[in-house]
């Protein structure tokens, strides 16, 4: 189990480096310590019948180490937690609290008043002390406070279990207690939830199951060969991006070091680069994006990063430049094109680009499918009229298409997603299922093209108006919502702008109910409204002030009108 390797690297090298961001450092003992600390506080609420077992935690904050803690302990308590980075709005960090019926927010930051609820639980200025004590803005050790007790919390009924993962504080006096109960989060039960962009611009709560997560490490940690207790991993995304839990859980897992950079690094390339210089990372993780700003940079090469074994790509397209250039610059690592939307578990596919694959293909295959899994390329519509009329579930394995056509892609095994928490319609929409040899297959609708072409299978864009932009997946649809809920814009569409066969940027096309007057300051007031509700990579980079929409026969908006006047 997941959570027992970890605390067996605490066992096996106690003084070990789990994670360092900056100057701060956490081992693995007391990553330990200060997950159980939490944990038995969660604990300790549920056996009150406080808090019910397997109710979602928002974890918020950027990259501090107290997020792996709050992420560890709240599973060793048995409870998913839902990563939110602080560069989150207010406003949609409350639709996720709303959404997902959280009632407890953990944060190493002040959490701003604008996002707390009524009735909401805060517990913020969390801090990890030397002794691995998980302590509260006051200094106080949360284990022993006090659990607050509101009417929203109180769920009537006792968790009804005792992690093993922890110690409890009467094991002493009745050792039998844990012999018979389970431990932490189960195979079955949700381990985290990741919002992405939803297209009715609420955000939808992806649910990933232990045995999902699973899954995908025991594909990725024998593929990639991470060296046990010898490797640093780079944690670039946010934690509340799922790329990140490809480098966060290889790296516990395998007693490595995430090395986190955080978005002011980021946005510094001097400082970023001379983290990199002392960070002896070994395996490179990250957005393609990111690396081709790094590449920018005539000192990107193996002299600047003389350990990298490995770099790991997913969220976005990696482009045949892209790769030529890393390969040339490190010749001693491989890269791997990896492809997996966040439903399927961060990745599902991955294939090493070498430079016979860069001779031979452009743009480049995502490769081949992790082994208990399926990626099928279908008919949309027999695909839609066969789950219709079997009511979510098809008596067979989907039909196929043959090589050479394109189709939509769908995804199908243990590393499939449970559904969208609380979302009932939208998990209706995207999943189903079919019975194979007695075994039932989950599988999702990914909205993905796809194709396969000598064996390979190759990612063609959406087949819907989503997108991918530096990584990010965003439905424009929410965009477009948000901008019509401005009082001066009638109607809006958002499309994104391509360059060298790959999405640049997006753009905003408007009408409004009455004349533009200054277009320069309306776009930078359209811009501040958009923030008040948005991140900062959904909002589109141009806008352009129509009389009105261009309409298609059907009534429609021509959106290949709008692309042939957008440059």
């Amino acid at each position: 189990m997941l959570i027992e390797k970890i605390n067996a690297w605490a066992e096996l090298c106690p003084e070990r480096i789990a994670h360092r961001h900056r100057e701060q450092m956490l081992t693995y003992a007391r990553l330990k310590t200060s997950s159980d600390s939490l944990a038995t506080w969660l604990y300790d609420a549920g056996e009150r019948g406080e808090i019910r077992r397997g109710t979602p935690i928002v974890v918020y904050g950027h990259k501090e180490s107290e997020m792996l803690t709050c992420f560890i302990g709240c599973v060793k308590a048995g409870f998913p937690y839902i990563p939110v980075d602080s560069a989150t709005p207010p406003e949609r960090v409350r639709q996720i609290i709303e959404v997902s019926g959280a009632w407890l927010v953990l944060s190493p930051q002040r959490v701003p008043q604008e996002m707390v609820q009524a009735e909401m639980m805060i517990v913020d200025g969390l801090v990890v002390d030397r002794e691995g004590n998980l302590r509260s803005a006051e200094g106080d050790i949360l284990s022993e406070l006090p659990f607050p007790i509101t009417e929203r919390h109180v769920q009537g009924r006792k968790s009804g279990t005792v992690p093993t993962c922890i110690q409890p504080k009467n094991a002493s006096q009745e050792p039998s207690l844990l012999a018979s109960v389970p431990t932490c989060i189960q195979e079955d039960e949700v381990y985290y939830i990741i919002y992405t962009s939803g297209s009715t611009g609420v955000p939808k709560g992806v649910q990933i199951t232990l045995r999902a997560l699973e899954s995908f490490l025991g594909w990725v940690n024998p593929a990639f060969q991470p060296e046990a207790g010898n490797e640093v991993f780079l944690n670039q995304a946010p934690f509340s991006f799922d790329l990140s839990v490809m480098d966060l859980y290889m790296s516990l897992s395998m007693g490595g070091t995430l090395w986190s950079v955080d978005k002011d690094q980021i946005a510094n390339p001097k400082e970023l680069f001379t983290s990199f210089h002392s960070s002896g990372i070994s395996y490179w993780v990250s957005t393609p994006s990111f690396a081709e700003v790094c590449l920018m940079d005539p000192s990107f090469t193996d002299t600047l990063l003389p350990l990298v074994k490995r770099f790991l790509f997913c969220g976005e397209i990696l482009t045949h430049d892209c790769a030529s250039k890393l390969i040339q610059r490190f010749p001693r690592a491989r890269v791997e094109n990896l492809y997996g939307p966040t439903e399927a578990t961060v990745a599902v596919t991955t294939l090493t680009i070498t430079s016979e694959i860069l001779s031979a293909f452009n743009p480049l295959p995502v490769g081949g499918v992790k082994p208990d899994a399926l990626v099928l390329i279908c008919d949309t519509d027999e695909l839609s009229a066969g789950i219709v009329a079997g009511g979510g579930s098809l008596p067979n394995r989907p039909e196929a298409l043959p090589e050479g056509k394109q189709g939509e892609m769908i995804i199908a095994g243990p590393n499939v997603s449970v559904g969208y928490l609380n979302n009932p319609e939208q998990t209706e929409k995207a999943f189903f299922s079919w019975q194979e040899s007695g075994v039932t297959w989950l599988a999702y609708r990914t909205g993905d093209a796809g194709m396969v072409k000598q064996g390979l299978l190759f990612y063609q864009g959406r087949l819907d108006f989503q997108v991918k932009l530096h990584g990010y997946r965003i439905e424009l649809g929410e965009i477009e919502e948000n901008l019509r809920q401005i009082p001066m814009i009638e109607n809006a569409v958002v499309l994104p702008i391509e360059r060298r066969g790959k999405i640049d940027y997006l753009q905003a096309f408007i009408t409004g109910d009455k004349p533009i007057g200054d277009e320069f300051a309306t776009v930078l007031a359209l811009r501040e409204e958009l923030r008040q509700h948005l991140p900062e990579y959904m909002i589109p980079r141009r806008f352009k002030f129509l009389d009105k929409m261009p309409m298609t026969q059907n009534g429609k908006v021509d959106r290949r009108a709008l692309l042939g006047g957008s440059s």
